[in-house]
This record gives structure tokens, sequence and C-alpha cells, in this order.
């Protein structure tokens, strides 16, 4: 079998220590955005966006063969509610929400999900986020 040297390294290498374990969590920086709305997609990676609206009104996202973690604690929504729209095949998004939030999912899930139930979210006085779209073999849950 013929050794390669990895710059990065400068060591010997073969076909299974090309990255170190833990690699791969450095690669991609989440999105950060302060925009009313956003829309991004995620396709064969890990993904993570911050969200720090504070009229928070109107989400998209695409996630194919990927994970996907979509973080709403430190925004705020419109006081009419938000929509967060996901369509996903063979991909887990996880959905972090203030506990004072009521969610409401009307999500379609084929071979997937959908877990939408919060510990200690009782109030329904608080703002609302509807969670709108399709998972396919995949996976959603709301924390």
């Amino acid at each position: 079998m013929e050794t390669q040297t990895y710059a990065r390294y400068d060591r010997d290498a073969t076909g299974g220590d090309w990255f170190e374990e833990d690699e791969f969590e450095e690669l991609s920086e989440p999105f950060v955005t302060e925009d009313d709305s956003f829309e991004q997609g995620a396709a064969f990676d890990g993904f993570k966006i911050l969200v720090r609206s504070q009229e928070f009104r109107s989400g998209r996202l695409t996630a194919v063969l990927s994970g996907v973690t979509v973080d709403l604690r430190d925004a705020r929504l419109d006081p009419a509610g938000a929509t967060l729209s996901v369509e996903s095949a063979l991909s887990g998004i996880d959905i972090l929400v203030p506990s004072d939030w009521e969610v409401v999912c009307d999500v379609d899930a084929v071979c997937g999900g959908i877990d939408g139930s919060r510990p200690g979210s009782t109030t329904k006085q608080g703002p609302r986020l509807r969670v709108t779209g399709t998972v396919v073999a995949g996976g959603l849950c709301v924390r």
C-alpha cells in the first residue's frame, strides 16, 4: 500500500486516519442572522442556524442527508407569530425555542418521526411559532 503525506499534519497517512475524530465539527461555521426571516439549505453536512431577530416572522429550511439545528432561543417573535417551513429528506432537524413560546407542528412525516412535546411548556399565553412542512425518512424535534 502506498503512503501519502497530508500537508496539514506533515505526517504519513493511510486511508483510515486522514482526519482526527472531531475535526468535522469545526469545518462549518454557524449561520447567524438578525433578520426577520431566513432561507437556508443544507446537504451532506451538519449545520447550525442562530436566529437573533427581535421580530422573527418566518424561516424556510431545506435539509438533505444533513443534521440541522435551528436555535431560536435568542429571538423574539413578531406579535402576530411566526412560521418555520421545513423540507427534510434523510435528515434530522432540532428546533430550540424559549420555554414560554407556544409551538404548533403541522408537519407531515413519511417514514420519519416528529417530537413537538416540550417539558415545562404549559403556558398558551406566549408567542406562537407554527412549524410546517414535510419530513421524509428523518426526524424533527422541538425542544
